[in-house]
């Protein structure tokens, strides 16, 4: 009868902290709404990944874009050393190579036109969720996606972001979600692409 009452107590304790959790879902603040972002843009990026993987051709991307890679070396080449021979040889194989850069360029258009779904949805719900309110260059009120706790130089960092200040954290730099959010995509999905094969050297 006991170990039931205990069951009881623990099941009953698990949904009421379900329940907390999901009352602050999705985190509003630093460090567990930069978190939740990152943790959103690695499962998105490994869904992307795998999505290309399975959609294109490894062997035929690896041969597009060694071919592709080897013209323009010798197009760079032709225009650096003034070299007729290289000339004529880049613009004759000029029309194969602009085919081959269309080829390359659509298989990999074909999983983004998938994936581009599920990323404009992220957008849509979570650009009024981090959304700070600004006035006077001092935070009101909103969710925060990430901190960097000093000012950087917003004017070379071409506006990722703001210098704003902060009760208890002082003058400190507050980026985009969406930057926030590329920033792990781009370093997740690098990463996934090199162990995937679709980033061929």
């Amino acid at each position: 009868m006991l170990f039931l009452e205990n069951i009881s107590v623990f099941f009953v304790e698990m949904i009421n902290a379900s329940l907390t959790v999901l009352e602050s879902f999705p985190p509003s603040e630093p460090p567990l709404a930069s978190i939740f972002i990152l943790i959103i843009s690695f499962f998105v990026s490994l869904g992307s990944t795998l999505i290309s993987r399975y959609m294109i051709d490894i062997d035929r991307l690896a041969v597009l874009t060694r071919e592709t890679k080897k013209h323009n070396q010798l197009r760079m080449q032709s225009m650096r050393t003034a070299d007729t021979k290289l000339k004529l040889k880049y613009e004759k194989n000029a029309s194969r190579m602009k085919k081959m850069q269309s080829e390359l360029t659509m298989m990999r258009m074909k999983p983004l036109l998938i994936t581009m779904l599920p990323l404009m949805l992220f957008f849509v719900v979570f650009s009024g969720i981090y959304r700070p309110t600004i006035e006077d260059g001092i935070v009101i009120k909103g969710s925060l996606p990430a901190v960097i706790p000093f000012a950087l130089p917003t004017d070379i960092l071409l506006h990722i972001g703001d210098n704003l200040n902060m009760e208890g954290w002082g003058n400190v730099f507050v980026p985009d979600y969406i930057w926030w959010y590329f920033g792990g995509s781009i370093t997740f999905g690098s990463i996934f692409q090199k162990v995937a094969g679709l980033q061929p050297d």
